[in-house]
């Protein structure tokens, strides 16, 4: 299994709420919807838990850069190949393109990241 790690930051003219509904009410519906053409194998949404205290005493301790983000996104697929094939299918095609249409609804792309990743469990 790949899973596909996307770093997202809300648009700037939606308030966090705002952002937060969209995300779960819209945009995981059409994951959801193209789940399957796509081969996504899993999705969840992970979303901040406001603890600006606790964030600031971890970044201290570990010496870490402070990152604003608004959540992460994970989608699992079986395996680089199939999930790249699946996007030149033409009802691939017409999948990504919608869920890309409904991102630049809610999320500042150019202040987002994506990451491709293999997992390793170790506990």
């Amino acid at each position: 299994m790949i899973k596909l790690i996307c770093i997202v930051k809300r648009s700037p003219e939606l308030s966090y709420e705002e952002f937060l509904k969209h995300w779960e009410e819209n945009h995981a519906k059409l994951i959801r919807r193209h789940a399957s053409v796509l081969g996504i194998k899993k999705y969840t949404q992970n979303r901040s838990i406001k603890a600006a205290e606790l964030q600031t005493q971890m970044g201290v301790l570990r010496e870490v850069t402070s990152f604003d983000f608004d959540g992460i996104d994970e989608l699992w697929y079986n395996d680089l190949k199939s999930h790249l094939r699946s996007r030149q299918t033409e009802a691939g095609a017409n999948a990504l393109e919608e869920i890309i249409a409904d991102e630049k609804r809610f999320i500042d792309l150019s202040k987002s990241q994506m990451w491709y990743s293999h997992e390793l469990d170790v506990l």
